[in-house]
């Protein structure tokens, strides 16, 4: 395995040190055969965008003492292109306390420059790398429903509602979509939450059958699916929601609809409950 090491260092001798460090590494004895470290080399933050934007990279040694960037500033720019990669601080003796602050913020490590070796980096970075994934694992897992795996009603509430903001600036038409599949209620009594349970995944596989790389599918509720979806010059809402409603049907899935139109603009609540409205006729007697 290549580890793509971005090095972001204004000083030319501390960069071609940590070059040369990441190459002892990859010999062999202090990551194993199987993992080779492949440098890149900034000297300023503008090229360390420039190259976080155009490569791929799986951990930054950002310096906080460069030459178009200092101090925390430096870490702040790095979070805001670059919150998928882990990062860790090289610092003077002077900078530790700043470090530790920006630990707390985000970043993995720190090393001092004066004191970095061949063993303590690979510690270091591996360490680096293993606490992101977890963190990202964790991230991951507090948005997704456990049950079917789509993001749940947090996410989708966060999600949607950037797709409606997005839309009324691009002057977009959205649909948002409940659905929701029918007699649950029923069948958890007849033949247990089990069998309900196994319901909601089927349904849930349905509507993934649906969506396009673009829209938006999430568990919403305890029997609710969400579903936001961009009007497009393929395929406008009105023909998304004739296809969704049919074939929805032949699953025993209900749906309901509200559209969100730049011109006449609604705040998400709001078109969720529309949408919900319009599931069943009992439903909208109920909330009249």
């Amino acid at each position: 395995m290549n580890l793509r090491v971005l090095i972001v260092e204004s000083q030319a001798e501390i960069a071609l040190f940590l070059e040369d460090a990441l190459a002892e590494t990859g010999e062999g004895r202090f990551w194993g055969d199987w993992v080779q470290p492949r440098t890149l080399h900034a000297t300023t933050w503008r090229e360390a965008a420039a190259m976080l934007a155009n490569e791929p990279v799986d951990i930054i040694l950002l310096s906080l003492d460069l030459a178009d960037c200092q101090g925390a500033e430096t870490f702040r720019r790095a979070q805001a292109v670059a919150q998928q990669i882990p990062v860790i601080l090289l610092v003077g003796e002077q900078d530790e306390h700043l470090a530790v602050h920006l630990i707390r913020d985000g970043a993995q490590d720190f090393l001092i420059k004066k004191q970095v070796d061949c063993a303590p980096l690979a510690h270091a970075i591996r360490n680096a790398v293993e606490r992101h994934r977890l963190l990202i694992a964790a991230r991951a897992a507090a948005m997704t429903d456990p049950l079917t795996g789509l993001p749940n009603r947090g996410a989708f509430l966060a999600l949607a509602d950037r797709d409606r903001k997005l839309a009324e600036r691009l002057d977009r038409r959205l649909m948002v979509m409940v659905a929701e599949p029918k007699s649950l209620s029923e069948l958890a009594v007849a033949c247990g939450e089990q069998r309900r349970d196994l319901a909601l995944v089927e349904a849930a596989d349905h509507l993934r059958s649906l969506v396009g790389p673009t829209d938006l599918l999430a568990r919403i509720g305890e029997t609710r699916f969400g579903l936001a979806i961009f009007d497009t010059d393929v395929e406008s809402v009105e023909e998304a929601w004739a296809r969704f409603h049919g074939m929805a049907g032949e699953h025993r899935i209900l749906i309901g609809a509200s559209v969100f139109d730049a011109e006449r603009p609604a705040s998400l609540e709001s078109l969720l409950d529309q949408a919900a409205l319009d599931l069943t006729p009992a439903a909208f007697a109920m909330r009249r």
